[in-house]
């Protein structure tokens, strides 16, 4: 059931940090039939509750969760590569979570944005352009640019640090499990957006 009550920023935020799959697109369920038609091969599935646990990682990391909890004999390269083949197709028609979305136009040359992502540079920025996003941000922060991924804080944190603003002065928007323990552990304002999602795959 939707809950009608309004998405906002907190009254002492003065940045705004977006995760992006999940929280601003809706691509978890691309990403997750394309990893359940992946391992289809070796006779492994699992359900949405299980891959969400593991989403906000890198997909490579995500890939190896899954070789190393199903014992699969697959190398994770392997495994990750046969993924993103098949999660090409599934993400030509960008579905934009309006909620988040809105208070990121509603707040753009207001307060510093940023986007703080475990996906790789080259496909954000090719999602987030697609969906008519990316001129909004003043930083985008991904796997690429930290050494440690989700739960661990380094990706808010070099958010907060290009932004000039402290954490604690920081609002992450999330959808993930890691991501929002990521916020906590940089001791972030923390906000999850499931809650507020019309017409996706959480109601």
């Amino acid at each position: 059931m939707k809950n009608t009550t309004k998405l906002m920023v907190d009254p002492n935020a003065k940045a705004l940090i977006f995760d992006m799959d999940g929280t601003l697109i809706n691509t978890i369920q691309s990403h997750y039939e394309a990893w359940l038609t992946a391992c289809a091969e070796y006779n492994v599935e699992f359900t949405m509750e299980y891959f969400f646990k593991l989403t906000g990682q890198p997909p490579l990391e995500l890939g190896k969760a899954i070789v190393k909890n199903f014992n699969m004999a697959v190398d994770p390269h392997v495994l990750y590569h046969a993924k993103e083949i098949l999660v090409k197709e599934k993400l030509k028609n960008i579905e934009i979570i309006h909620p988040v979305a809105e208070i990121a136009k509603q707040y753009h040359g207001k307060l510093p944005l940023a986007v703080g992502t475990g996906s790789h540079r080259k496909l954000a920025l090719q999602l987030l352009e697609s969906a008519k996003l990316l001129h909004l941000f003043d930083f985008i922060i991904t796997a690429d640019d930290v050494q440690n991924y989700k739960p661990h804080p380094e990706t808010f944190l070099k958010c907060a640090q290009n932004m000039n603003v402290l954490p604690q002065f920081c609002q992450v928007f999330e959808d993930g499990r890691l991501g929002i323990e990521a916020g906590h552990a940089a001791g972030m304002i923390v906000t999850d957006v499931k809650p507020f999602y019309e017409n996706s795959v959480w109601n």
